[in-house]
C-alpha cells in the first residue's frame, strides 16, 4: 500500500524506537472522534500481535451517543487522562493529533517518542524520535491500515471495523478529502469488518432529544454569499454539532457551513467546506484570532471559545463573515 510512503514512516521503523519494559500510552486530542479512537485503537491491537501492551488515554470526555455506544460495543478500553497516574519513563504517542496544538493536553509526565497523524502540521514543529504526518490522507485510520499491510498481521474484526467507521466519518462516507490511500484502505478493511454493525452504530447518532436543537439552528440560520452559519443557546454536544454542520451543506445556496452551540460551559464550532478556495481549518483559525483556537482540514474544521471571550452571536458571525470575505478576496 502507498508506495510513495518512505519506508521510514512504518510500524517497523516505529518499533525499534520504542524501550522494552517502559509503558505505552497512546494519547489522542482532548475530545477524541471516531478518527482517533480508531487510530488508537487500530495500534494497540498492532501492538499486542507484537506482544506489547499500550493503553489509549483521551483527555477530557467521550461526546456523543453514537462514539460512547461504539466504544461499549466493541469493547475498546479507553482511559481519561484524570484516571491514569503517569510516570517520567512513560512512551506516548500522540495520534491523530500533533503536541502544540490546543486540542491536545499533553500528558504531565513521560516522553513523547512519536506523533502519527494527518492534519496540517502547526507552525511550531514538535521534536520527537518518530514523525508521520500524511496531510493528503482523509484519516488517520488510513495510516493505521498501512501499518498492518507492511506488517504480517492483518487486523481482528474489530479493529477493522473501528478502522472502516474511523475513514467513513473523517471523509463523510469517502465524499470529502479522500486520496487513493483511503480508498484502498476502504476495499482492504470493508470485507474484513463488520460493516452491519459499523453502519448501524454511525447512523444511530441522534436522539429525538435533538429536534430542539434542530429546530433552534433552522431559526436562527443566516446565509451570505454561500455561507451559513447558525448559533444554538441551547446545551448539545459536538456529534450533534457536526451533524447539522454537515446537513447544512445539502442546501444548494450553501458551500461553507458553520455551526455553534453551547457545551458545558464552552462554545464549540463545527464548520464544513465543499468550496476548495475556502478552507475550513483556515477560516475557523482566522475568525477564532484573538479568542478561541480551532483547526482542521480543507474540507472540514473546528474550534472552541471559552464564553469569557463569547460576546454574542451577531459578533461571533460577524467575524466569520469577515473570514469568509478575507479568503475569498485572497483567491481572487
Amino acid at each position: 500500500m502507498d508506495s510513495d510512503v518512505s519506508a521510514e514512516k512504518s510500524f517497523d521503523a516505529l518499533l525499534p524506537r520504542l524501550q522494552v519494559g517502559s509503558r505505552i500510552l497512546l494519547q489522542t486530542h482532548d475530545f477524541p472522534d471516531f478518527d482517533a479512537i480508531a487510530s488508537a485503537y487500530g495500534l494497540m491491537c498492532l501492538f499486542e500481535t507484537y506482544g506489547l501492551d499500550s493503553t489509549i488515554v483521551y483527555g477530557e470526555e467521550i461526546q456523543g451517543f453514537s462514539l460512547g455506544e461504539t466504544i461499549r460495543t466493541l469493547k475498546i478500553p479507553v482511559t481519561r487522562m484524570k484516571d491514569l497516574i503517569s510516570r517520567d519513563d512513560d512512551q506516548i504517542i500522540v495520534v491523530d493529533s500533533y503536541p502544540g496544538n490546543k486540542n491536545v493536553t499533553l500528558l504531565p509526565r513521560g516522553k513523547v517518542k512519536a506523533i502519527i497523524d494527518h492534519h496540517p502540521k502547526p507552525s511550531e514543529p514538535f521534536d520527537c524520535d518518530y514523525t508521520d504526518v500524511r496531510e493528503a490522507y482523509g484519516s488517520c485510520s488510513t495510516i493505521i491500515y498501512g501499518y498492518y499491510c507492511g506488517s504480517s498481521f492483518q487486523p481482528s474484526k474489530n479493529a477493522a471495523t473501528a478502522l472502516l467507521m474511523g475513514i467513513m466519518m473523517d471523509t463523510n462516507y469517502l465524499t470529502r478529502g479522500v486520496g487513493p490511500a483511503d480508498l484502498e484502505a476502504f476495499s482492504g478493511l470493508y470485507f474484513k469488518a463488520d460493516w452491519i454493525t459499523g453502519n448501524y452504530l454511525l447512523n444511530n447518532s441522534l436522539s429525538v432529544r435533538n429536534v430542539p436543537v434542530f429546530q433552534e439552528g433552522f431559526e436562527h440560520m443566516r446565509v451570505y454569499k454561500g455561507f451559513c452559519f447558525t448559533f444554538i443557546s441551547k446545551e448539545t454536544d459536538s456529534d450533534t454539532i457536526a451533524v447539522m454542520a454537515d446537513d447544512y451543506l445539502r442546501f444548494h445556496e450553501v458551500a461553507f457551513s458553520v455551526v455553534c452551540g453551547l457545551n458545558q460551559g464552552e462554545l464549540k464550532i463545527s464548520a464544513r467546506s465543499e468550496d476548495p478556495g475556502l478552507a475550513a481549518s483556515k477560516v475557523v483559525r482566522r475568525a477564532l484570532d484573538g479568542i478561541g483556537f480551532g483547526g482542521g482540514h480543507v474540507h472540514m474544521g473546528g474550534g472552541t471559545l471559552n464564553l469569557t471571550n463569547f460576546h454574542g452571536p451577531d459578533d461571533l458571525y460577524e467575524r466569520f463573515r469577515a473570514a469568509i470575505d478575507y479568503y475569498i478576496h485572497e483567491v481572487n
